[in-house]
C-alpha cells in the first residue's frame, strides 16, 4: 500500500511539473523599430506565458533553432539554403533577405519563482551569447488613463528603463504579470508598450488561449555568458565596423562600399545606457 500511495504522490508531482511548464496564453506582438530610411523593419514576435513562466521569441527564429538543433536537420536546412542560393544565381539577382534564415535571434525567458529573466541573442551570425537579470531593475508608476487595445481595457503605466521612458498599457482582464520582450511586473497583461518618441515598442495583434510547452532555448548550453553591456558593446563595435569584426576572427573578405553602407542599420539599440 505504502508503495502504492508513493507511486500515485510521484505521479501527481510530475503531472503538475508538466502543468507547470504549460502555456495559458500565446500572444502576437508586432515589434516598433525603424531602419534610417523610415521604413518599419516589421518583425513579429510571441509570447507564450503562463502565471509563473514566459518565453518571448520570433516563431520563424525557433522554428530553425529546433531544425538545426540536430545534425541531420542542419544538414537538410543548409541543403535547403544551397537549393535557394543557386536558384537565385540561376536567375540572375541574389536576395539575401530572400534566403532560408533567422530574421531575429533574440529570445527572453521570464521566470517568475526567482525574479529573473535571460535573454537569448547573437553577436553577428556565428556568436550566440546570454546574460541574466533580475526584475528589480523594472520599476513602474501606474496612472489613472484607460484606452482599449484588442477589446480589452488597458490601464497606462510608465517606466524608466536602461535609457529610454516606456508607456505601457496593461489590462487587470488578463492576470499574468507579463509581457512583451523583458516587460513585465504590472497587475495584468501588456498589450501595448512604446517609447515617448514611438520609434520602439510592441503592439498585440491577437491573443488565445494555449496550452502549449513553454519549453527551453534550443541549443542554449552553446550560449556563452556575458553581461549585458558587453554584449551590447560587442554588437555596436560589430554594426559600426563590421569588417573589422569579421578580421578580428582571421576572415578576411572584401566588401564593396555600397555594401558597408547603413541601409539596413537601426541606428541605436532599445537599450542605450551601455555606453
Amino acid at each position: 500500500m505504502n508503495k502504492l500511495i508513493t507511486s500515485i504522490f510521484l505521479c501527481l508531482v510530475a503531472i503538475a511539473a508538466i502543468a507547470q511548464n504549460k502555456a495559458d496564453i500565446e500572444v502576437s506582438y508586432s515589434e516598433i523599430s525603424f531602419y534610417e530610411n523610415g521604413v518599419e523593419r516589421g518583425n513579429k514576435y510571441h509570447l507564450l506565458a503562463n502565471a509563473g513562466q514566459s518565453k518571448f521569441f520570433n516563431p520563424r527564429t525557433e522554428e530553425i533553432d529546433s531544425l538545426t538543433s540536430t545534425p541531420e536537420g542542419l544538414a537538410s536546412f543548409k541543403k535547403t539554403q544551397e537549393a535557394a542560393f543557386q536558384a537565385m544565381i540561376a536567375q540572375g539577382s541574389i536576395d539575401v533577405k530572400k534566403l532560408p534564415r533567422k530574421k531575429e535571434t533574440l529570445y527572453v525567458v521570464k521566470s517568475a519563482s526567482d525574479s529573473t529573466m535571460t535573454v537569448y541573442d547573437m553577436i553577428g551570425s556565428d556568436e550566440p551569447v546570454y546574460y541574466t537579470e533580475p526584475y528589480s531593475e523594472m520599476v513602474w508608476e501606474i496612472g489613472d488613463s484607460t484606452k482599449t487595445v484588442l477589446g480589452y481595457e488597458c490601464i497606462q503605466a510608465d517606466t524608466d528603463y536602461h535609457g529610454r521612458h516606456w508607456t505601457a498599457w496593461f489590462t487587470p482582464d488578463i492576470p499574468i504579470q507579463d509581457g512583451p520582450w523583458k516587460f513585465h511586473g504590472l497587475p495584468g497583461l501588456i498589450l501595448d508598450v512604446r517609447t515617448g518618441e514611438g520609434k520602439y515598442g510592441y503592439v498585440a495583434d491577437g491573443i488565445e488561449k494555449s496550452e502549449k510547452a513553454i519549453n527551453g532555448v534550443y541549443g542554449s548550453d552553446k550560449y556563452e555568458k556575458r553581461k549585458r553591456k558587453a554584449i551590447l558593446r560587442a554588437m555596436r563595435a560589430m554594426r559600426d565596423n563590421p569588417m573589422g569584426h569579421l578580421k578580428a576572427k582571421g576572415i578576411d573578405v572584401e566588401i564593396s562600399p555600397e555594401n558597408l553602407s547603413n541601409k539596413t542599420s537601426t541606428g541605436d539599440f532599445i537599450e542605450t545606457d551601455y555606453r
